[in-house]
């Protein structure tokens, strides 16, 4: 691959050393506005050859800007203005905005990717260029939605030749989070080498006194001011955001030390010793990370409110979509008709099918991103998909998509989720962690847990049910009390309902629905099929958009909810779970019943006795220990276990006498 390098300084020299000497360049072509530049690249072989911007375009597969920031728009635009088709221009500058702001509308945007690997040094030039530079470092794509899937796929390739690790964000985001995290650094170090040069007059005096610390410090005030004014001046609002912030904590400083506040002075430096953690976790990051105490009832989660994610939402949220996408036909059609209800608010589809056994349709794979995508662009709506691990939370969000879930088979397994909430780490997109496929809260508090780690705070959960044994009218039990738990632990957590999976069936979908909204669910995600008895997966609990525009249409939302996600009626929602408590006993008691008529039958065929005197009077001693540890009073227990014994006496009387 022939490889053009324009600004041929530190970034772009180091990486055209590495690309070449790794062999993904068979050639590098060199443009720089300096001469000098240009003569010290072909001397040390960093370029083999001089061109033009329109040489560059003519000749290369890949063409890297590495300029100031100020100048790097106009030059994309040449480019690709020039460049053949299937070339791509890669831009790596430390702000990303106006760049993307820039190439927005340009016929070949697709061709273009925004990067920023974030490595350097305070020197420049060609002759600070060094291999390894990018070794074990971070790079940054942004708007990656934006760019070809081809291009994108090119630009990480160049990245991994570089071995770098590759994470994406939405461009705002990125010079936002860049601001704290390095353009601060650099002009508090400048602020500090100009501070010390007007008061030290004394030169010699800064050198003998000046220690390792004050040199460390201002190391970066040696960094080209052709390089940071332009940075400074494109991410102008986030760097006087950040300054802001920093001159709060400077100002603080000088009140504890003008007033001779030394306890206070002494525990603000003690809360910033906490940076060592982040600072370690940069030199250690590829090793395990810390053990993290479980959450306890004075911990809190940092969750968004959900308006900040979804700031339209004007009644109960509802996600919808095939279970899996199947063809592109499908999922247009099928998203299409969900958008024209008016009753959907954010568009899903199954990309990748986890399934019981294997030789069942597992998913039609990345291919199905792109027509989700496709219904993004056509609808105007947010698009959710399941992600069970890493490159599954890159392909989707490289294909734009606005939030993912995690699934009850992913959940239960907390290797996968810390490998998920890894991959998400800086990136701040909602995520919604159904159940675990068992009846475990502590599970599924702790993949909340790790992706709140991770950074993320637009968290929700979804119940879709657990798994039973035996036959019952659902597939997946509701289990009603464990979400009610999980949002007494954690009241500012959006809850979801997938009637779909706990219902298993149609029939019972606007049931379960109701009893959703009648505990104050936030939303709920159901699947819809354009021909849900054809449908490739989990057909019998899909619907047709049209049916589910009447289930939605259908819900009573109680007083106090008025359309809103949260509700003040406290008493209503209390009697909403002892309701479901009450349903959840009856359909025990209905199932322990199917059992005792099991055992009248093995009576009637052995000559047994309907009454077991013994038997009897064993279970209620039992019965009364349990009890009163769990604060049942035995007279309770007693009326409680005669009136079921009764009723079991007279089931079994049915069969005997059948």
């Amino acid at each position: 691959m022939i490889v053009g390098i324009v600004g041929i300084g530190l970034i772009g020299g180091s990486m055209a050393m590495d690309l070449r000497q790794r062999g993904f360049a068979t050639k590098i072509i060199g443009t720089d506005n300096n001469p000098e530049h240009i003569r010290i690249a072909k001397s040390t072989g960093i370029i083999q050859e001089e061109g033009s911007l329109a040489d560059l375009a003519k000749s290369c597969d890949l063409i890297i800007v590495a300029t100031p920031v100020d100048v790097s728009p106009g030059i994309v635009l040449t480019l690709l203005d020039q460049v053949k088709d299937g070339s791509v221009v890669l831009d790596v500058g430390s702000t990303k905005e106006q760049i993307c702001q820039a190439v927005a509308s340009h016929p070949r945007r697709e061709q273009f990717v925004a990067c920023h690997p974030i490595a350097g040094t305070e020197n420049t030039g060609p002759g600070a260029a060094h291999h390894k530079l990018f070794d074990h470092k971070v790079n940054i794509i942004c708007n990656a939605e934006a760019s070809g899937v081809a291009t994108v796929r090119i630009a990480e390739e160049v990245f991994g030749v570089l071995k770098m690790e590759t994470v994406h964000m939405e461009a705002r985001e990125h010079d936002r989070h860049i601001a704290f995290v390095s353009h601060l650094s650099h002009i508090t170090s400048f602020a500090l080498g100009l501070t010390v040069l007007k008061i030290e007059k004394d030169e010699k005096s800064i050198f003998n006194m000046a220690g390792s610390g004050f040199a460390s410090t201002v190391r970066l005030a040696k960094s080209s001011p052709d390089m940071w004014a332009p940075i400074f001046s494109q991410n102008a609002g986030h760097v006087s955001a950040a300054l802001d912030a920093y001159i709060d904590q400077l100002l603080l400083f000088k009140e504890t030390i003008d007033e001779g506040l030394s306890s206070e002075t002494y525990d603000m430096i003690s809360n910033a010793n906490q940076i060592s953690r982040i600072l370690d976790g940069i030199e250690l990051k590829n090793r395990q990370k810390p053990f993290a105490r479980p959450l306890t009832g004075k911990d809190k989660l940092e969750i968004a409110p959900i308006s900040t994610w979804l700031p339209d939402l004007q009644r109960p949220l509802v996600i919808s979509g095939p279970c899996s996408a199947e063809t592109e036909e499908q999922v247009m059609e099928t998203c299409q008709q969900l958008a024209a209800t008016g009753k959907v608010d954010v568009l899903r589809a199954g990309i990748w099918k986890p399934r019981t056994r294997p030789n069942n349709f597992e998913g039609i794979g990345t291919v199905g991103l792109e027509w989700l995508r496709k219904a993004k662009e056509t609808t105007g709506m947010k698009i959710a998909v399941e992600v069970a691990n890493k490159q599954h939370v890159e392909d989707a969000l490289k294909y734009g998509v606005d939030i993912l879930w995690i699934g009850a088979r992913t959940t239960v397994n907390p290797f996968s989720v810390q490998e998920i909430a890894d991959a998400l780490q800086g990136i701040d997109v909602p995520v919604l962690v159904k159940n675990p496929i068992n009846a475990d809260l502590e599970l599924w508090i702790g993949a909340l847990e790790r992706l709140s780690g991770a950074g993320i705070t637009k968290l929700g959960a979804i119940h879709r049910g657990f798994a039973k044994y035996g036959e019952t009218r659902f597939r997946n039990a509701p289990q009603w009390q464990l979400p009610i738990e999980l949002k007494r632990r954690m009241p500012d957590l959006p809850m979801i309902c997938d009637p779909s999976h706990i219902c298993g069936n149609r029939e019972l979908l606007a049931e379960i629905s109701q009893q959703a909204m009648d505990l104050n669910y936030t939303g709920l995600m159901l699947e819809s099929h354009i021909d849900p008895d054809k449908a490739w997966s989990d057909a019998k609990q899909q619907v047709t958009p049209e049916r589910l525009a009447e289930i939605i249409d259908g819900l009573v939302l109680r007083n106090g909810y008025g359309g809103k996600v949260e509700v003040d009626d406290t008493l209503q929602e209390l009697r909403s779970q002892v309701d479901q408590f009450d349903s959840e006993l009856f359909t025990l008691l209905s199932q322990r019943m199917q059992v005792v008529e099991n055992i009248g039958r093995y009576k009637k065929e052995n000559k047994l006795t309907i009454l077991q005197a013994s038997r009897w009077n064993d279970v209620l001693e039992r019965s009364f220990e349990r009890g009163e540890k769990l604060g049942l009073s035995r007279d309770f227990i007693h009326k409680y276990l005669k009136a079921v014994h009764q009723e079991s006496i007279h089931h079994q009387s049915a069969i005997m006498n059948a």
